[in-house]
């Protein structure tokens, strides 16, 4: 069985955070809410610098 590419995991994680800030929300856990919504952006964050980082690295294979 393949191991979980990095960009995979931390889809998996955003995916995660998503559906417990969800019912944190709607619970009224507004601090549990703002933490788990740090935590998701943090993935988010990660999640586009990857790809970012990735798709330069084609650019540069291209060109060169």
């Amino acid at each position: 069985m393949d191991q979980p590419t990095k960009m995979e995991n931390l889809q998996f994680a955003q995916g995660i955070l998503r559906e417990l800030r969800q019912k944190a929300e709607a619970d009224g856990e507004k601090l549990l809410t703002y933490l788990i919504d740090m935590a998701y952006l943090e993935a988010s964050d990660r999640i586009r610098a990857h790809w970012i980082g990735s798709h330069e690295n084609e650019n540069r294979r291209a060109k060169g």
